[in-house]
């Protein structure tokens, strides 16, 4: 087993997801032989989702950062086009395949094969004819053989951020759903209004933890003057980063404690990507050293294996951890049931059917609870959204009021200028308040959800317990396993560990796909954090709607996208003062935002997030206690079956049900140490990672 604890390289993340999978796939044909049918098809969706899991990293920062030369200097070799000219104009995927060419998506839903010399006339702004066809096209796919992507490691090249306003929210778009991003920042010129403006207020909160900050352009500066850059770079985007977190969640609240310490030291590392590329083309390894590229590359490799690969690999465990215990049940229950004698086993099959019952009742119960807490949710949010409308117009009245205007722009000449400009940074600062106001709307859901899920942990305990006794009704003799371990002691390790049946386990334990997932990324007890919630979308199969970034969206799109600015600027023309003219000013944009509160039911669309975050709760409760339920009384009802056709279970019988409780004793047990191990290694401070940024 200590093998399968080794994950910190890509080769051995792969090999234990392996023999991981192979686990699963003998438990899926016990399952299969004992007819236990929910048991299976969970199972199965497992297999199939770990089988097609790629890690996703997104390349992003400002033109002109040499975002296209790092991601040649990553696959070792010239295969995005790469120019002192903003290059990049669409999406671009790299993943593997042994036979090199690209596929074109095109906008209207078509798609095309080209060969990869070709592909910078579809993708980059470099000529006139490449730029209007790129402006068609969605997405490019590069399938090559290289290592790198041959890790299941997708690379994904942004156009760069600033360069076109509707590429640039593309960008943004695609950052909720990756595993991890890499910001490309120049050496030459750290830190430019775009960047600061980028971290202060268009990047999310929960994004951090799973950002790797590069420096580039390295080798011109002395290695002194290299370092204070990189602290320089370090301390601003902590600066940014911890005062956003203020904003979004509280200075003394425990998410913000909780926040500070997992996010840590951010991971800021100076490389020379062009270097680096030079000197994998070229086998160079002291100047592949010299460019310091191979830290970056560790650095990644640990954010995707260590911590993002965690989430998996505690899926993965957790699966066959209550597939295993599912399967060890059913033995039980058919070795001891077809014993007994026929009075006796129909005695007990009722009282477990009833127990059955019970349990579901009291699942019931919970989730009148669970409504509640969403109701209790969404009436502590009303504040908040009753007094949004307020903050919006209160926001621009105070951009008004200090915007800098002399009489001469007043003049007809300057008048539409100054007047577009004033309209561009209302909308700048409606759109970082909408922003700040969903982040602290989906922190207050984030909380009360995972909270929820702490509260249910005890409902959890006792399902175990209670399917635990439907099992203990029918014992005969507990020594069924010729290991040593009888089934109830097995079943006991795993099942009497707080939490081990996994419904909730990625709130309390795991860490997040964005930070997360973050849902989401180190992660250690989540529960009443920042990122709980948002690690659900991967643990727990919350709807995909239900995202830190989802509000966010939505009020750009009911707000910034609405405000059209588009005022009567000739009835300024007779107006001489200043005060007048921002007087009527305001005056057009309350009656604008007056007529945006009517069509844009802000309040409805935040209920509709808390009950859909409350309801998928709901549904993974659900889906994964009936997988057990239906399975154990499909298999009492089948035994009453045998009963009542008075069979016995054979020596044979008795000896192919002792192999499979044998052999699923051992993977429940392995199963059971990476689960811990996983838990233990998540529990470790941040800090050690983030020295290795540093």
């Amino acid at each position: 087993m200590d093998k399968l604890l080794n994950y910190g390289s890509y080769s051995a993340y792969r090999e234990t997801v392996e023999t991981l999978s192979k686990k699963l796939h003998e438990l899926l044909e016990y399952s299969y032989d004992l007819s236990l049918t929910n048991t299976a098809v969970s199972i199965r969706d497992t297999i199939d989702k770990v089988a097609d899991e790629h890690f996703e990293v997104a390349i992003v920062g400002e033109f002109k950062r040499g975002k296209s030369t790092l991601i040649n200097a990553l696959l070792g070799q010239e295969i995005l086009p790469a120019d002192v000219l903003p290059a990049t104009a669409t999406l671009n995927r790299v993943t593997y395949n042994d036979t090199p060419y690209v596929s074109v998506e095109y906008k209207d839903g078509s798609c095309e094969k080209v060969p990869i010399s070709n592909l910078q006339d579809y993708v980059t702004k470099l000529t006139f004819e490449s730029e209007q066809k790129a402006e068609t096209v969605k997405e490019a796919t590069v399938y090559y053989d290289t290592e790198f992507c041959k890790n299941n490691v997708d690379i994904i090249d942004t156009p760069g951020l600033n360069d076109d306003e509707q590429m640039t929210n593309v960008t943004l778009s695609i950052l909720p759903e990756i595993d991890a991003a890499v910001f490309v920042i120049s050496a030459n010129s750290p830190f430019s209004q775009f960047e600061k403006e980028f971290l202060e207020k268009k990047m999310l909160s929960s994004d951090v933890g799973r950002i790797i900050f590069i420096v580039n352009c390295f080798g011109t500066f002395s290695k002194d003057d290299e370092d204070r850059i990189v602290d320089t770079v370090r301390t601003r985007i902590e600066k940014y980063v911890m005062d956003k977190a203020k904003k979004v969640m509280g200075e003394d609240s425990k998410e913000f404690a909780v926040y500070q310490r997992k996010i840590g030291v951010p991971k800021v590392i100076g490389v020379y990507a062009k270097k680096a590329l030079i000197a994998k083309m070229n086998g160079d390894q002291q100047m592949l050293e010299e460019s310091n590229f191979p830290q970056f590359e560790s650095v990644l490799e640990n954010m995707l294996t260590k911590e993002r690969g965690t989430i998996t690999l505690q899926i993965i465990a957790n699966k066959l951890i209550n597939s295993g215990t599912e399967v060890l049940n059913s033995v039980a229950l058919r070795k001891n049931a077809l014993m007994m004698e026929n009075d006796e086993f129909m005695v007990r099959y009722k009282s477990a059917i009833e127990e059955i019952e019970e349990i579901r009742n009291k699942k019931r119960a919970e989730f009148v609870k669970i409504n509640d807490a969403a109701n209790q949710v969404y009436d502590g949010l009303r504040p908040l959204l009753e007094d949004y409308w307020t903050q919006i117009e209160a926001t621009a009245m105070q951009v008004i009021d200090s915007y800098q205007i002399n009489p001469n722009d007043l003049k007809r000449d300057k008048l539409k200028v100054v007047h577009g400009k004033l309209v561009d940074k209302i909308r700048e600062n409606i759109e970082t308040r909408a922003q700040l106001i969903c982040e602290q709307i989906q922190n207050s859901i984030n909380v009360a959800l995972s909270d929820e899920a702490e509260r249910l942990q005890s409902f959890e305990d006792e399902f175990f317990r209670n399917v635990n006794r439907i099992q203990k009704m029918f014992d005969i003799d507990d020594k069924v396993n010729n290991s040593g371990r009888g089934v109830d002691q097995i079943i006991g390790s795993a099942i009497g560990a707080s939490g081990i049946g996994a419904l909730f386990i990625g709130f309390r334990e795991a860490g997040i796909k964005g930070a997360l997932l973050g849902g989401i990324t180190g992660a250690t007890s989540f529960y009443a954090t920042f990122f709980a919630a948002q690690y659900a979308t991967a643990a727990l199969g919350i709807a995909a709607a239900f995202s830190p970034i989802t509000l966010f969206v939505i009020a750009f799109a009911g707000l910034a996208g609405t405000f059209s600015g588009k005022f009567a600027v000739d009835k300024f023309l007779a107006q001489e003062r200043i005060e007048k003219y921002k007087s009527d000013f305001k005056t057009q944009v309350r009656k604008q935002f007056h007529e945006m509160k009517l069509t844009t039911d802000f309040s409805e669309t935040v209920r509709q997030q808390v009950f859909t975050a409350f309801e998928s709760l709901k549904n993974k409760i659900e889906q994964e206690t009936e997988i057990i339920l239906k399975d154990t009384q499909k298999t009492l009802n089948s035994l009453n079956e045998l009963k009542m056709e008075k069979k016995m279970v054979s020596e044979k019988e008795k000896e192919r049900l002792q192999g499979i409780v044998a052999h699923t004793s051992n993977i429940l047990a392995d199963a059971y140490i990476l689960h811990k191990a996983l838990v233990a290694n998540n529990d470790e401070p941040a800090a050690e990672e983030n020295e290795k940024a540093e």
